[in-house]
């Protein structure tokens, strides 16, 4: 019920005129997790433990193209069956995909769904990089607020590796 009337409000938001926004939007090169006293215009703030759980992949694994990351998130990550999955090397997003829901459970339905989602990329040369993982519709920054907070996201570094 929450999800449709956030929805609703998006779409009467998108009647009206634009008028500035009161606070800067995320800048889409920001990858960095905010420190602890970080403002609410960073681009992602670390998951709580238990919201998100990735099967397989585990930080500094060598993986070679298209990389598949599955799991558990809860519903709320989701938004119409997918949030984000990004592969970032180098402070730069190198590839972005859904995470769709798969298996036999709805995202609107309660509780841990499952997901998969499939990061095809190009590398002549090993490359440090990190799989992020983040929710589609962050919390609004206020309850009197269009601009929305940082995404809860969760971090993998792993190193990509060229074809042999």
């Amino acid at each position: 019920m929450m999800k449709r009337a956030a929805f609703a409000f998006l779409v009467l938001a998108a009647c009206t005129p634009e008028k500035p926004p009161e606070t800067p939007e995320p800048q889409p090169e920001q990858v960095e997790a905010p420190a602890a006293d970080a403002s609410a215009s960073a681009k992602y703030i670390p998951a709580p433990a238990g919201e998100i759980t990735v099967k397989g992949l585990v930080a500094g694994a060598r993986v070679t193209s298209p990389l598949t990351v599955e799991g558990t998130a809860i519903n709320d990550w989701f938004f119409e069956g997918q949030f984000v999955a990004e592969l970032v090397a180098d402070g730069e997003v190198i590839v972005q995909a859904p995470a769709m829901q798969s298996g036999d459970k709805n995202w609107t339905d309660p509780g841990p769904v499952d997901f998969k989602a499939e990061l095809a990329f190009d590398v002549t040369k090993e490359t440090n990089a990190e799989v992020i993982l983040s929710e589609d519709m962050p919390q609004p920054i206020s309850d009197d607020s269009d601009v929305r907070g940082p995404a809860r996201s969760i971090r993998i570094p792993v190193v990509l590796v060229p074809p042999k």
